[in-house]
């Protein structure tokens, strides 16, 4: 997650009369060959990152494709976040929202618990891990999601396997909620929150706002977080190959 960009407070704004697809590259297959449809980099490979603003219509391109929202809109140092702001706005008041609209978005989660667990590491986010409850405590969970303080604020993963929950380092003994801080490398976990079913209604919203409260996760170097994953041989299987040039071979 680029946090200059998408932790900026009137970009998140900005995003709510937008629908953001946030794609999985090279850890999905049919999204990976939608990128690659939106843009290629000089090898002609898909490439890591990839950032497009579409119609309605989730095919016509209100901007040009490229790697970042500033290789896409310019902007210098400092300023980045400021023009993708500028040309939100500018694009949001050709295309208007439906003035109503019905339900709740389901939870943002992603395809499994390994990729979420990752994800929310990369992200130097908590996790929010719902294993094995009924559809009405998602209901609730996706209630919270999405209204303040939490929306945006925490990554969240959905399982009914207890032997998945168990691959991420939960325990996994009975259904319930459990919040989990990420390992350095996204391959396991620390639970600092569990939530039984039986107590959901009296503590979930509690302990998810003591988590955010308390919880701080350090900051990533890229290259010094590379390099000591290679010193204590940590790897990542993705679903396809790599072909971004400028990502090392693991």
């Amino acid at each position: 997650m680029d946090q200059s960009y998408w932790s900026d407070p009137e970009v998140i704004k900005l995003s709510e009369r937008f629908v953001c697809a946030r794609l999985a590259t090279y850890e999905d297959a049919a999204e990976g060959k939608f990128l690659k449809s939106l843009y290629r980099g000089r090898t002609g490979e898909l490439e890591n990152t990839v950032f497009v603003i579409l119609a309605p219509d989730g095919k016509t391109r209100l901007s040009k494709s490229g790697r970042s929202p500033q290789m896409v809109f310019g902007g210098s140092v400092g300023w980045e976040s400021s023009i993708l702001a500028l040309e939100m706005h500018a694009i949001s008041q050709k295309y208007p929202a439906k003035s109503k609209i019905s339900g709740l978005p389901p939870l943002p989660t992603c395809k499994d618990l390994r990729r979420s667990l990752n994800v929310a590491s990369c992200d130097r986010q908590l996790l929010v891990v719902a294993d094995r409850v009924p559809e009405s405590v998602l209901n609730k969970l996706r209630m919270l999601a999405w209204k303040e303080p939490f929306r945006g604020r925490l990554a969240w993963g959905l399982t009914q396997s207890a032997k998945e929950a168990k691959q991420i380092g939960l325990p996994a003994k009975k259904p319930g909620i459990s919040i989990v801080r990420p390992g350095e490398f996204g391959l396991t976990s620390n639970v600092i929150s569990y939530i039984p079913e039986s107590a959901f209604d009296q503590k979930i919203e509690s302990d998810l706002a003591t988590a955010l409260q308390s919880s701080r996760i350090s900051e990533k170097n890229y290259r010094r977080h590379v390099l000591k994953g290679r010193r204590l041989n940590k790897k990542w299987d993705t679903e396809i190959e790599v072909t971004d040039p400028m990502i090392p071979p693991r």
